[in-house]
């Protein structure tokens, strides 16, 4: 059992949600109040600011809708679900269908209430739902903030080093059919998961509305883009060379030992990328990517010869195909690389230095 910082940050936002009503003497407010810390506990700060305006503004609406359906119609169970039908239609009219929940939760406690006046009872019940809100805003934004950057710094090592197994084991014509097959499903769940942590690193870090650092963390995404970018070109060469397993058993063996010698390049470009990156090989390292002009017009022709192959040409040319996709493969992954390359590059030499110039990277 593992309890990470979400889990921790949670209980303690429950904890002073429930603590400062019972400090304030409105101890009818606390229910309210835990319930709004956990469901207003977000993944990022942004969507923990968005979450505050919108149910700060949605359970003051329901407290509202509960106090006049009382005042002029009573709370019986029939009121409460025509105030809960209202109060729905009020919600999605001002775009705020992801509050609606806990507003119905605040407006039925309200209209079942009976130990004070409607509006005394409303108003409690409404500021210890602010309270609620506010304890989990607090604690996300203050207390161990989310770091998605390192998350998907690791997460991205991690599956570049088994893309990187996985494409010398297809080399060598070592790899099992259907086993490969069950990690790509693996392997495309964990990049997506990449654009998830790049989601919440945009939306989830203070820094942006800081100038002193806002054009470091702009520079920091477009970096971490373009490395989940080329982790899908490694990812998509990957699975490029397991459909076509069978044309690349049938290379010639001075073709397999050019696409081998070339993938070995650029797989140890990737490494050394991510040591730049690391801090652990110098900004200007890494500049063997590119192709001579003469060794990359061989491997391209190389390449074509074979696909013209009348053997390949059999069958609606399937085959022929095959092996203009895994050259294609090859290629995107070595223009992914190079952009990266470049990124990190101006980023390493640029990163100190004052931001009063936007520097594109794009």
């Amino acid at each position: 059992m593992k309890i990470g910082a979400r889990t921790f940050k949670t209980g303690l936002a429950v904890f002073l949600a429930l603590a400062i009503p019972s400090l304030l003497n409105i101890s009818e407010g606390v229910p309210l109040a835990g319930i709004s810390a956990v469901v207003s506990m977000q993944p990022s700060v942004k969507k923990s600011f968005q979450t505050l305006k919108d149910r700060l503004l949605a359970n003051i609406i329901g407290g509202v809708v509960a106090v006049l359906t009382v005042l002029a119609l009573g709370n019986s169970y029939f009121m409460i679900g025509l105030a809960s039908a209202i109060l729905i239609a009020i919600l999605h009219q001002f775009k705020l269908n992801n509050v609606i929940v806990s507003s119905i939760i605040t407006l039925i406690i309200i209209m079942m209430s009976t130990d004070y006046p409607i509006v005394m009872s409303a108003s409690i019940r409404v500021l210890g739902t602010i309270i609620g809100v506010f304890s989990a805003f607090v604690v996300n934004g203050v207390v161990l903030p989310p770091k998605y950057d390192e998350k998907l710094f690791y997460l991205n090592n991690q599956v570049t080093d088994d893309l990187m197994r996985f494409i010398r084991a297809s080399l060598r014509k070592n790899i099992q059919y259907p086993m490969m097959r069950k990690d790509l499903k693996s392997l495309k769940a964990s990049i997506s998961k990449m654009n998830l942590y790049l989601d919440h690193l945009v939306d989830g870090d203070l820094r942006k509305y800081f100038r002193s650092s806002e054009y470091s963390l702009a520079r920091t995404i477009v970096v971490y883009r373009q490395f989940i970018r080329t982790t899908e070109k490694a990812y998509d060469l990957v699975q490029t060379l397991h459909q076509a397993e069978n044309v690349y058993n049938h290379f010639p063996q001075e073709l397999r030992h050019l696409l081998i010698e070339r993938l070995e390049t650029l797989m140890s470009a990737h490494e050394q990328i991510i040591l730049k990156w690391n801090g652990r090989v110098l900004p200007e390292e890494v500049n063997f990517i590119t192709h001579k002009a003469t060794l990359r017009k061989s491997f391209m022709d190389s390449f074509f010869n074979e696909a013209n192959l009348e053997s390949y040409l059999e069958n609606e040319y399937g085959q022929s195909n095959a092996v203009i996709h895994i050259m294609s493969s090859v290629l995107d992954y070595e223009e992914s690389l190079q952009h990266l390359n470049k990124l990190v590059s101006s980023y390493k030499k640029n990163h100190n230095e004052e931001d009063d110039k936007i520097i594109d990277l794009h």
